[in-house]
């Protein structure tokens, strides 16, 4: 009987392992716009700004991202990016297009405890690789070329509170302490519907100071900005919040003028 009861349990237990090691990605753009993900030649359209793409094996996949423009006589589609990201197993992955053509991963965690043990899967990560800009134009689906590099940023811990930004609530659970993803989303479309970055910066900082933030969550805020002092200034307000401060340095592409960048730096006294 007790052999019978471990068997109905290893039946129980064992398709729920191989289910969670699918990962779901979630993809954003940087503009208040439609737009579709092709992932291996599958097509995902937005819903709500968003495409959730689920059950996607581990490995590197081929991703193409375009996006809809109305003109007087229809839309034309662009493609803004173009590469490869790699997914590791049983991984929420929040990524976000910004406005250089670049992947930018958010923030990850995991999907399930199976695999979060230490020595298993619970360190994983996403990269994206690439990206491309083209255009296409008429009533349809255009196609778009570009060749490129960027880079996708995704940290986990190791299981325990620290400045990497991330904790343990549960053993093998890893939940950002920044922005919850959705709370940054809505965040981001809040801020693209005000026209002057004053009023964007003083909505990004109240936002920031009471749900603290990612490196790469305040790099796309600072991106939304048009002028390089704007940047600074929520860059230095915000950096306090900041919860993984060791990623501090992916901050310096989203200046425009290095004298800002080396101010910037300077002020937390990185060099």
């Amino acid at each position: 009987m007790k052999k019978f009861t471990l068997f109905l349990a290893l039946m129980a237990i064992v398709p729920a392992m191989f289910a969670a090691a699918f990962s779901e990605l979630t993809i954003t753009i940087n503009e208040n716009a439609e737009f579709y993900v092709v992932m291996d030649g599958r097509q995902f359209d937005s819903r709500m700004g968003s495409v959730v793409i689920p059950n996607i094996n581990n490995g590197r996949h081929s991703v193409e991202v375009f996006k809809h423009t109305l003109v007087l006589n229809g839309f034309t589609t662009d493609m803004i990016y173009r590469g490869s990201v790699d997914i590791m197993p049983n991984a929420r992955i929040y990524a976000t297009i910004d406005r250089f053509g670049s992947f930018v991963i958010l923030s990850s965690e995991n999907m399930s405890p199976v695999f979060g043990n230490d020595g298993g899967y619970g360190n994983g990560h996403g990269n994206g690789h690439g990206n491309g800009h083209g255009n296409g134009h008429g009533n349809g689906h255009g196609n778009g070329h570009g060749n490129g590099h960027g880079n996708g940023h995704g940290n986990f811990n190791d299981g325990h509170n620290g400045p990497s930004g991330y904790c343990s609530n549960n053993p093998g659970v890893y939940m950002p302490v920044g922005m919850m993803p959705e709370t940054f989303a809505m965040l981001c479309s809040s801020m693209r519907h005000e026209a002057f970055d004053d009023t964007r910066v003083r909505m990004a900082f109240s936002a920031v100071s009471v749900s603290g933030v990612s490196s790469g969550q305040l790099r796309e805020l600072m991106l939304m900005l048009t002028f390089d002092s704007n940047r600074l200034k929520l860059a230095k307000m915000a950096y306090i919040y900041v919860v993984d401060k060791g990623n501090i340095f992916i901050l310096n592409d989203a200046f425009t003028f290095n004298s800002s960048a080396d101010e910037f730096f300077r002020y937390i006294g990185a060099w």
